[in-house]
């Protein structure tokens, strides 16, 4: 009986050893190797900035970017607001950025696509809603007969791309054909009324809208979601001392399932049915975009960009090191080892924009 004691502690205490062993690997391993909610993406701060200018046509005065759209680092689009009816596209190779002529008569606010040979710029020709088609190389004019101004794009979890603006405008491309719908409002007096931000979450299409009371210029603001033929009026505000700002007015953005949006004083999240206040900033927020909910940018004027971490924002304006005191970022585009910011000069002649690219 002794015997087989002594065999009895000698086999535990070498499970004991191993088990600690086993044990310590483990704590060993999940330190050297993050998980993905640990991962570390670059500061900007620790990036080498580069930038690049985008001149006008030389027949022009200005050209200001509306927005951007990456495929890859080294496939980039975006689109510029001219007064002349070139420049309007820009294609960025990894090295450099190159105008790509689209034929003449429009202007283009956003672009949304599935790939380099497939991509829809939205705008407007005249008084009218337009869509130019990059089908291939080939460009393809899609006029319609609505009056109003196409102003923002995005695409929903099936590929859909939709689009809204002025006049109460929303369409919707279902890969085949453009869908025309309005988000009907009337009003008491004369206004001037157009939805100005369109974003997917939360399992639906949600709207900003904006109304200006051409009398009084008093402006009031509008959240909607749904559907086509199915929208549905969530919340109003009017900007009139004492009202308070229960939202952003100018954007929507969404992240992984975070939800926010941002305007005139800061930002916002979308926590179940409310907007709480993220971010107080003294101005307006043009942008937003990021990649994760710990690595978010938002974009301003008078040289300001704002950085989230995960636990506060902090302005990183001094990275760009600007000798103008009023350049106004515009969009960007990250993948947490890249940075592209756009934004354009609001002094001399004439007015152009900047490339910033921090790796």
């Amino acid at each position: 009986m002794p015997n087989l004691t002594n065999q009895k502690v000698a086999k535990m205490k070498s499970l004991i050893i191993l088990i600690f062993t086993i044990a310590a690997l483990i704590f060993t391993n999940s330190c050297n190797s993050p998980t993905e909610n640990q991962q570390q993406f670059k500061h900007p701060r620790d990036m080498v900035w580069t930038a690049d200018t985008l001149l006008p046509d030389p027949d022009a005065i200005q050209l200001l970017p509306e927005n951007i759209l990456v495929f890859a680092p080294n496939d980039i689009w975006l689109v510029c607001y001219s007064d002349v009816a070139k420049r309007l596209l820009w294609h960025y190779d990894g090295k450099t950025w190159t105008p790509i002529e689209s034929g003449g008569g429009k202007r283009y606010t956003d672009l949304a696509g599935y790939n380099q040979y497939d991509i829809w710029l939205g705008g407007y020709s005249g008084e009218k809603a337009h869509f130019t088609h990059k089908d291939g190389n080939n460009f393809i004019r899609h006029d319609f007969d609505i009056k109003g101004q196409i102003l923002d794009m995005t695409m929903d979890d099936k590929g859909n791309i939709w689009a809204c603006g002025r006049n109460g405008i929303i369409m919707k491309y279902d890969k085949t054909k453009w869908i025309v719908d309005t988000l009907k409002m009337y009003f008491t007096s004369e206004r001037d009324y157009f939805i100005n931000s369109i974003e997917y979450f939360s399992d639906r299409i949600n709207l900003l809208l904006t109304t200006i009371d051409q009398r009084s210029l008093i402006q009031t603001y509008y959240f909607a979601f749904g559907d086509l033929n199915k929208w549905m009026i969530a919340d109003s505000m009017t900007f009139n001392y004492p009202n308070p700002i229960k939202w952003g007015n100018l954007g929507l953005f969404s992240i992984n399932k975070d939800n926010y949006s941002y305007g005139l004083q800061g930002i916002w999240r979308k926590v179940n049915s409310d907007w709480i206040h993220n971010h107080n900033f003294n101005g307006e927020i043009r942008k937003m975009f990021g990649i994760k909910e710990n690595y978010l940018f938002a974009t301003s004027a008078f040289n300001n960009v704002l950085y989230f971490d995960g636990s506060k924002w902090e302005n990183i304006k001094e990275v760009f090191k600007l000798q103008e005191t009023n350049f106004v970022f515009t969009a960007g585009w990250t993948n947490g080892y890249e940075i592209i910011l756009l934004g354009y000069t609001t002094t001399g002649y004439p007015q152009y924009t900047i490339v910033f690219l921090g790796k």
